[in-house]
């Protein structure tokens, strides 16, 4: 097959071989314009003139592309005429830009989270996103490429901006359902670590222990917490240790063990207050008050839950303040005051706006429909699960706990 190419101009060939080494699956123009240091105007208009010369597919919503299949194979022989350096420096910006961009997306949306991991160089300037929405939409759209251009960070060594990157992916992904990559990262994280920087390889290990629970592989996250707990007490560094007990609880939680949860909770606490970490020591509060929830006392678990969101309101950390309250509603429900748990839930949804925070809005509508069965609302509560069941059957694989849950209390209507 003949490909149209020859004459295309030299700024939009460039734009056409590039993408023969965008970690993908797609791009959008602005990466393209750093890569390249042209603006971003222009690289929107090579993928429009690309995609007419049918040498790229486009993507819903309209401004993503990526390399039609039979092009892939002459977009690669292209590339290849390109000096070594050149090429090298192109796909080095590439890997920087995304790796910057998921960096300043962080403290809009987690703005307390302590970071443990150092700042990269970046050769070129992050994308800036306008507010938390609009960056926990760009992780829903872009999670898969970062999931490639994290590997090809590794591929070419930069594991400064790998480590980076895999810090970053840890509190974008939260709030979704792609744990499969959050978990991925987590690993890749732990293993460029783990000889050199092993503060940050505990931290890796814990989280990566947290990302295996959702997606059920409960035996091997035991496993890896236990791992992550024995590393951070070799390091002795209290802040690395207490948020290894408190992932190490959260496992517990996720295996329905509460009181061993409890323990390790408990533990993390004692550390905390030793740190200057706010959000850490908040949501060891919050899991602290879901063992107490799990154990049958409500009074421990809103005295808790209650102490959590009063810490995240003042760290204005929206997203953590739904995720307690979600959790301060099912406790609410189950200290038989449904009605509260109801106004707890409208709280959350204000706070979550229209953020693009799946995970989360699972939570509120299973805590929703809790309070709805305890209100005698058996045919709301109906409408409710079946709807979170059709939801997280095509969720993806971190869904597999909420659709058991949502499926259980649909069986009890």
């Amino acid at each position: 097959m003949s490909i149209p190419y020859a004459h295309l101009p030299a700024p939009i060939q460039r734009v056409y071989e590039l993408l023969a080494d965008h970690p993908g699956p797609q791009t959008t123009a602005p990466p393209i314009a750093a890569a390249l240091g042209i603006r971003v105007s222009d690289a929107a208009a090579a993928l429009q003139r690309l995609h007419a010369a049918r040498l790229l597919d486009q993507l819903p919503p309209g401004d993503r592309y990526l390399l039609a299949p039979w092009a892939r194979q002459h977009a690669t022989h292209r590339r290849a005429q390109l000096p070594d350096p050149t090429r090298s420096e192109q796909t080095s910006r590439l890997i920087d830009w995304y790796a910057a961009t998921a960096s300043a997306a962080v403290p809009l949306i987690a703005p307390e989270a302590f970071r443990f991991s150092a700042s990269a160089d970046h050769s070129v300037p992050a994308y800036a996103h306008v507010d938390e929405r609009r960056a926990l939409h760009w992780y829903t759209w872009e999670h898969r490429v970062l999931r490639n251009v994290l590997t090809a960070a590794v591929d070419c060594r930069r594991h400064d901006v790998a480590i980076e990157l895999a810090e970053a992916t840890w509190h974008l992904a939260r709030s979704t359902y792609h744990h499969d990559d959050l978990a991925y990262a987590q690993h890749t994280g732990y293993t460029l670590s783990h000889h050199t920087q092993r503060p940050m390889a505990a931290v890796f290990r814990a989280r990566e222990a947290s990302a295996l629970a959702d997606l059920g592989r409960l035996r091997d996250a035991l496993g890896t917490a236990a791992d992550a707990v024995a590393l951070a007490q070799d390091i002795a560094e209290p802040g690395v240790l207490a948020l290894a007990h408190s992932h190490q609880g959260r496992v517990h939680l996720a295996v329905d063990n509460p009181d061993e949860a409890l323990r390790e909770l408990t533990a993390a606490l004692r550390q905390y207050r030793s740190v200057v970490d706010d959000h850490g020591h908040a949501q060891a509060h919050r899991r602290i008050g879901q063992a107490h929830l799990a154990l049958g006392r409500t009074a421990d678990a809103l005295r808790y839950l209650d102490a959590s969101i009063s810490a995240l309101i003042r760290a204005k950390h929206r997203l953590g303040t739904a995720r307690a309250l979600t959790y301060l509603a099912d406790a609410l429900t189950a200290d038989r005051q449904p009605s509260s748990a109801l106004s707890a839930i409208g709280r959350a949804h204000a706070l979550l706006g229209n953020a693009a925070a799946p995970r989360y809005r699972t939570g509120l509508d299973l805590a929703a429909a809790r309070a709805r069965y305890a209100l005698g609302a058996a045919g709301l509560t109906r409408r409710i699960t079946e709807d979170l069941i059709a939801r997280l059957s095509r969720a993806g694989p971190g869904a597999a706990s909420d659709l058991t849950a949502a499926t259980e209390l649909h069986a009890q209507l």
